[in-house]
């Protein structure tokens, strides 16, 4: 649904996003420079939600790190441009996406995620924001939408994009057995301060669970001998 308002810029309005961060070999395949046993049990979740938000319509906004080969101060050693383990995971990307570099610039497809189903946006380091075609896309989200948060990096790029959100006043739920923590022993304090912030936490499970159905009001009804009864 696409909301105008008079004066402001269009604004989209989705109940729910799933953002998927970070969903690379280097993390999730065996030859990654990162890669844990325990990380394969979260891909499964993370495409199970993929699955479940193709089915759905849901809309997906994906990151890809692309860190410098150059080293330096801040330097991260995994995802380096024009290595292996930059690439996405296989089967993770739906038929209708579109791609965007790391260029400095903002422009964006009118109602783009009206026209894709899946937006993949690349970036230089952790913070989202690091990519200015991202921070569009923010304003024009309006602020009823809740995104769904998956992928790799609970206490790096995770939890900054949960504040991130959370700070526009987006509502986050984090899918708890879908996001890989990279050991790094923060993990727990990253959790602590997304709860203060009023993330909600819930397996993928939960997430992709069907609506109960309502409960039908049945009549009660009474027995033909019971009736008969009370008549008398």
């Amino acid at each position: 649904m696409v909301c105008v308002y008079p004066g402001r810029e269009e604004e989209m309005g989705y109940e729910r996003i799933l953002l998927d961060m970070e969903v690379q070999k280097d993390f999730f395949c065996r030859s990654g420079r990162f890669y844990s046993r325990a990380n394969s049990p979260v891909l499964k979740h993370i495409k199970e939600l993929l699955k479940w938000a193709k089915t759905e319509s849901v809309p997906v906004v994906s990151t890809l790190l692309r860190a410098s080969r150059t080293g330096g101060p801040g330097h991260i050693p995994y995802c380096i441009e024009g290595t292996e383990g930059e690439l996405r995971v296989p089967r993770t990307m739906l038929p209708n996406y579109i791609a965007f570099g790391t260029r400095r610039i903002t422009d964006l497809p009118e109602s783009i995620l009206e026209q894709y189903q899946q937006v993949v946006f690349e970036k230089r380091d952790l913070s989202i924001l690091s990519n200015l075609r991202i921070e569009r896309l923010l304003t024009q989200l309006s602020g009823n939408a809740t995104f769904i948060l998956c992928g790799a990096g609970l206490a790096g790029g995770i939890v900054q994009t949960a504040i991130t959100l959370r700070s526009r006043r987006f509502g986050v739920i984090l899918a708890s057995d879908a996001v890989a923590d990279l050991g790094d022993p923060s993990a727990d304090m990253a959790l602590r301060r997304m709860a203060a912030k009023g993330v909600i936490s819930c397996p993928t499970a939960v997430i992709i669970a069907p609506p109960a159905a309502p409960k039908r009001k049945g009549r009660l009804r009474t027995s033909r001998r019971t009736a008969t009864a009370r008549r008398r």
